[in-house]
């Protein structure tokens, strides 16, 4: 298994497009980041976990909390 690195812009970019503004701060749900940074990438390949880890890094160093739901449907995420 290979290791792709991605592009920071990118991953920013799929963290700014799905967060999701909360009374108490910023959320964001992994499974929306994952399938943002796939159509911004065309990497339909790497893992979803993969993915998710490298977007939590900077989803976290954005300041925001992170939801680790990358899973069939989860894309509604109801809070």
């Amino acid at each position: 298994m290979g290791y792709h690195r991605f592009n920071r812009e990118d991953l920013a970019e799929a963290v700014r497009t799905s967060v999701l503004p909360q009374h108490a701060g910023l959320l964001l749900s992994t499974a929306k980041a994952v399938e943002e940074l796939r159509i911004l990438t065309g990497d339909f390949v790497t893992s979803d976990e993969e993915m998710a880890d490298e977007i939590s890094k900077v989803a976290v160093g954005m300041g925001c909390a992170v939801v680790f739901d990358e899973q069939a449907g989860a894309d509604r995420l109801a809070l």
